[in-house]
């Protein structure tokens, strides 16, 4: 887990949930970068899935020592009563210890270039910022996308509760101009 800043200006920031082993990204934003907004971002995420299949995509969270990320108990404990995850820390100044959820930063920072507002973007936004990054085809998945890895094992609920979809390869946009469109609908 891990966060994405957008303009010095903003309070929104994006909040993003990487699955190493399918190298899929799931994207938030975040009104504030503040523990409050992440565990509240951490609940509806749960409350979407509910506790146990949460708990089963969601077993441990890595992160870094973000002060967005300090509220610990917040974050484990589940809307539905007792554990939802386990979350662990990074070492200092080891971001190659998520290197993979920076590599999709800089797939999103192709949708959304550093020092861009955040403040417009809403849940529409980020989920189709999420469907569009992880339909595109990675060579370190030997042609495949994240999607394709991920949905031949995660169950199906997972996606339909999350609204999010594949896009057809061809389809795939990663430039500024996918939220301008959203923007236009």
């Amino acid at each position: 887990m891990d966060c994405a800043k957008g303009t010095k200006e903003d309070t929104a920031v994006l909040l993003t949930l990487h699955f190493p082993a399918f190298h899929m990204q799931l994207v938030y934003v975040l009104k504030k970068q503040t523990a409050p907004c992440v565990v509240d971002t951490l609940d509806a995420i749960e409350t979407s899935l509910g506790k146990e299949l949460f708990t089963a995509c969601f077993p441990v969270i890595l992160t870094d020592n973000g002060h967005e990320f300090t509220d610990m108990k917040g974050m484990e404990c589940s809307v539905f009563g007792g554990k939802r995850t386990r979350v662990f820390f990074c070492e200092a100044n080891r971001s190659d210890q998520k290197a993979e959820c920076e590599t999709n930063h800089k797939l999103i920072r192709r949708v959304i270039p550093k020092r861009t507002s955040l403040q417009h973007l809403v849940r529409e936004d980020t989920v189709l910022l999420s469907n569009h990054l992880n339909s595109y085809i990675r060579e370190s998945l030997f042609g495949k996308s994240p999607f394709d890895t991920a949905m031949a094992v995660m169950p199906k609920d997972f996606f339909l509760l999350l609204g999010l979809e594949r896009i057809p390869s061809e389809d795939v946009n990663l430039t500024p101009e996918l939220l301008k469109q959203a923007d236009l609908s």
